[in-house]
């Protein structure tokens, strides 16, 4: 087994593919039946989660501002998956978070986007998410 990168892209890589599992409509393997809703949302949360681990263990120099953003969306991207799940309070908690991640690092689009995400939970939104990871 390969063992992954340990650098801020890679966190990034994974959000991209906690994202894209959970937003996948019906990938199949042939002969086999496909993946549930549930079980694509819960291999997203678990690439997020993956990304928040990796994250956590880079510090200085290596840390860099691309490890900080893929903390925010990786933390917004699992209060898309409570929402998703119909969890609202862990929703919330998760947006919340992830504004708050976003503001201490001054990064807009985290803050807008977990915004929208409150707004959403609060019945403000349009009720559409946005596709934003990098």
């Amino acid at each position: 087994m390969v063992k992954p990168r340990q650098d801020c892209h890679s966190v990034v890589l994974m959000n991209n593919l906690a994202a894209a599992m959970a937003q996948q409509s019906h990938p199949s393997t042939p002969g086999q039946p496909p993946p549930s809703r549930d079980q694509l949302v819960e291999s997203g949360r678990t690439w997020a989660m993956q990304a928040l681990r990796l994250a956590a263990g880079i510090k200085p120099p290596l840390r860099n501002q691309e490890c900080d953003q893929g903390c925010a969306v990786a933390t917004h991207n699992l209060g898309e998956f409570a929402e998703m799940d119909g969890n609202i309070a862990e929703a919330r908690d998760r947006y919340e978070e992830a504004e708050s991640l976003a503001n201490a690092i001054n990064f807009p689009e985290g803050v807008a986007n977990a915004n929208d995400g409150l707004r959403r939970l609060s019945g403000e939104g349009s009720g559409k998410r946005k596709r934003w990871w990098s």
